[in-house]
């Protein structure tokens, strides 16, 4: 599913920040990501995104090459949920945010509609579907982000502290929407600093350290 190869990534006039990476995700595997604050977390998932471009060595995305697809067949294969929703919500109404990425694919309006209406069912955000993700509380404001990643089902979810900003009731919510991601066969790759989440979640845990990245199970 996920191929890193000899990759290496520096920010400008910086020293790299992660080097010789080496990754082999199979389809269907649940990979979690530790390290302390610095250590390239981040930039790794951007990555795996293909929202960042590799210094050096090459990026293979469910047997593609990334550098060689476009950015619409990126965010089909892959679909990442960001530590700051906020950054990634556009759109004045629930509803409108999740069709978004639907349209972007060229989707019949019918399955569209589809969807949607399905994702804002298990995202329980149909009671707000008309309201500006902005305006929503900070648990809410995220499952708008996972509800655009439950209607687009890309093969590859990225998430960064996937946990935070839930209470535990809107974790729950969040956790049944990634067990039923699981059961579909997707793989999930995510950064987090919450054990009892990790312990629930992941089956196996990459450790970034000092620019360097190990897979330790």
């Amino acid at each position: 599913m996920l191929i890193m190869k000899d990759m290496a990534f520096s920010w400008e006039d910086r020293s790299p920040c992660l080097q010789n990476v080496n990754l082999h995700i199979h389809r269907g595997e649940q990979w979690v990501i530790t390290g302390e604050n610095g250590a390239g977390k981040s930039t790794l998932l951007r990555l795996a995104a293909g929202l960042l471009a590799p210094s050096q060595g090459t990026l293979y995305l469910n047997g593609t090459e990334t550098a060689n697809m476009k950015a619409v067949d990126k965010a089909a294969q892959a679909g990442m949920l960001f530590q700051e929703v906020e950054r990634q919500l556009f759109h004045s109404t629930v509803v409108e945010e999740i069709r978004f990425g639907l349209r972007l694919q060229g989707l019949d309006k019918a399955v569209i509609e589809q969807r949607t209406a399905d994702a804002l069912a298990l995202c329980e955000l149909a009671s707000v579907a008309t309201k500006h993700p902005l305006d929503l509380h900070s648990g809410q404001r995220r499952m708008v982000a996972v509800a655009c990643l439950c209607a687009m089902e890309p093969p590859l979810l990225l998430l960064d502290e996937p946990s935070r900003d839930f209470d535990p009731y809107w974790l729950a919510v969040f956790e049944r929407w990634l067990s039923q991601s699981r059961e579909r066969g997707a793989t999930v790759l995510a950064i987090s600093h919450d054990p009892e989440f990790n312990a629930r979640n992941f089956q196996k845990v990459i450790h970034v350290c000092n620019g360097t990245v190990k897979m330790l199970s």
